[in-house]
């Protein structure tokens, strides 16, 4: 007798011996108890975890001539030629090789034939999704008003894929991914059945590895098979070509230890062994997962039960902090891996990495820099001239300003706005009869409840405000600086009756009669004048200081 595949000796033929399924199971067998049977089906889920074998159970149970309640009998001609592939009224139709127009054209034409006296004819479309559009418009028509005794059981892995039509016009089961733990007790009933002498570790690591799919953990238990008694956890990392849990574990301990030559020789020892660079490091991925949700949720890792202890005191040594910087390295190395023309040595490089970032005194440095950094700013933030009648000018704020650039930080720990003050001769009197009580500040820190004002009152005029600053106060005048390419809003500013309207705004919000002047920065401020030239000396005395600080090999100042 030729050998038959563990996946398919161990095929479910009934719905008690489907694995993990029991929401779908329990709902078609209450189907067929009240006989209450859809035209049309959708079976939708990861592969290998029972979708096309509920399918033929369902159409055995439709079509067995001695059924045991709602279970098919397995015996019976029609069940044998259903089981066997050969049924005539079950019809197993292929999508991805199938896909076409003309075959679902043929489909519609073999529907309409009669079925055998008290027989269901029943279409089991496997991977449906892969369907042509002109394919799902031809089968549409067919699903909604299906012939007598004609069932659809469509089967897919990707169910975002299947238009909505469809969708309307089916009863859909979802399938989940199976445990490990049922998984596990499967294997454990094929290992007695075949009176095999399997190491229970190896039976949780293939179940670990064929990630919810049962038909490939017996696809990998046929293989660790072939090897001799007892197997082992090692002879099922050599079937599935992986360094294993072990080696993840020694590597994290080298990497720990910040030992680089240890880190390197272990890889080195793993792609001497002939294993792929890229699979050591999605390997290392996994573990560093299992530590990370054991620190998280102090639940027992998912790994072989040898290694579980040494996983858990790892995660304690670690810490959820560096354990998450690990991550991030390596999964940003990881994908990079895909097109490395010299995958070797973009591991080695991604190693040597995780290593030099989770050094102390390269995050002690980081954060030194980032705390200078921050006073710094609070300095610039904090610096306004306040002249002897108690007015406020605060610097502008436009892409003209210039911008320290820290090296060899994050993106978004890099840049620092350098605000200069402004000369003497900007500032003036406060409005007429305000002094003290109305200041640029003051206007600054209100400018968003200005412009949501302004929007309640025309949300056209408010759009063309937000591309202007308040900049000056100088008596009763309020300048607002338009910057670089918005000469357009600054005009429809200027209109009399966009104007009138920020104008009662500002008086409704600050008791204060103000007269809008609006000018385009280069306008306003220009390298030539006497002002310009004095915020151009202040603003490289600051740029000079955060050298001083920094370093000038670690500072870039950008227009």
């Amino acid at each position: 007798m030729a050998y038959l595949a563990l996946y398919r000796e161990w095929r479910p033929r009934m719905f008690k011996d489907i694995v993990g399924q029991e929401h779908i199971t329990k709902t078609l067998v209450n189907a067929l108890k009240q006989e209450k049977i859809a035209h049309a089906y959708l079976f939708s889920g990861p592969r290998g975890t029972g979708k096309t074998t509920a399918a033929k159970i369902l159409a055995k149970a439709l079509n067995c001539d001695q059924r045991e309640g709602v279970e098919p009998c397995n015996h019976c001609a029609s069940c044998f030629s259903i089981d066997q592939g050969s049924a005539m009224e079950v019809f197993e139709i292929d999508a991805a090789s199938n896909r076409g127009i003309d075959e679902i054209r043929d489909l519609r034409e073999n529907v309409k034939l009669s079925a055998i006296q008290g027989k269901h004819k029943v279409y089991i479309i496997d991977e449906v999704h892969m369907l042509t559009t002109e394919a799902f418009n031809a089968l549409l028509k067919t699903l909604e008003e299906p012939p007598s005794q004609v069932i659809f059981i469509l089967a897919t892995t990707e169910v975002q894929k299947i238009p909505l039509t469809i969708l309307s016009r089916v009863q859909r089961f979802e399938f989940h991914r199976i445990s490990v733990e049922d998984i596990q007790k499967r294997l454990v009933e094929v290992c007695l059945s075949l009176n095999r002498q399997v190491d229970p570790g190896a039976l949780v690591v293939i179940a670990q590895k064929s990630e919810g799919s049962l038909r490939d953990a017996l696809s990998i238990m046929d293989q660790c098979l072939l090897q001799d008694d007892p197997i082992g956890v090692e002879e099922v990392y050599l079937v599935l070509g992986m360094v294993g849990e072990t080696f993840s574990a020694q590597l994290v301990e080298a990497l720990v230890s910040s030992d680089y030559g240890k880190s390197l020789t272990f890889l080195a020892e793993g792609i001497q062994q002939g294993r792929d660079p890229r699979q050591i490091i999605r390997e290392l991925l996994d573990y560093l997962r299992q530590m990370l949700l054991t620190s998280a949720t102090g639940e027992t890792p998912l790994v072989a039960p040898h290694i579980q202890d040494r996983l858990v005191k790892q995660s304690k040594r670690l810490g959820i902090s560096r354990i998450l910087r690990w991550i991030s390295i390596l999964l940003l190395g990881e994908g990079q891996l895909k097109y490395a023309p010299n995958a070797r040595l973009a591991a080695e490089l991604l190693l040597v990495q995780t290593i030099h970032e989770s050094q102390p005194s390269a995050i002690s440095g980081q954060e030194e820099i980032l705390k200078r950094l921050a006073v710094m700013e609070q300095q610039i933030q904090g610096l306004r001239i306040v002249h002897g009648d108690d007015t406020e000018v605060m610097p502008p704020v436009g892409p003209k300003m210039g911008r320290v650039v820290m090296k060899d930080l994050a993106p978004s720990q890099k840049t620092l706005n350098v605000e200069p003050k402004i000369p003497d001769s900007y500032s003036g009197n406060s409005a007429v009869g305000t002094k003290l009580s109305l200041s640029i500040m003051g206007i600054q820190e209100r400018w968003n409840e200005v412009l949501d004002q302004v929007k309640k009152q025309k949300k056209s005029t408010q759009a063309f405000l937000m591309e202007g600053r308040p900049f000056q106060l100088k008596e009763n005048t309020l300048t607002i600086l338009f910057r670089e390419g918005c000469s357009f809003h600054k005009d429809k500013v200027n209109q009399t009756e966009n104007r009138q309207t920020i104008e009662d705004v500002l008086k409704q919000l600050f008791g204060a009669t103000l007269t809008l002047q609006n000018f385009m920065e280069n306008e306003f401020i220009t390298k030539e004048t006497p002002e310009g030239k004095d915020l151009k000396r202040q603003e490289q005395a600051l740029i000079d200081k955060a050298k001083d600080m920094f370093g000038s090999d670690r500072v870039v100042v950008r227009e």
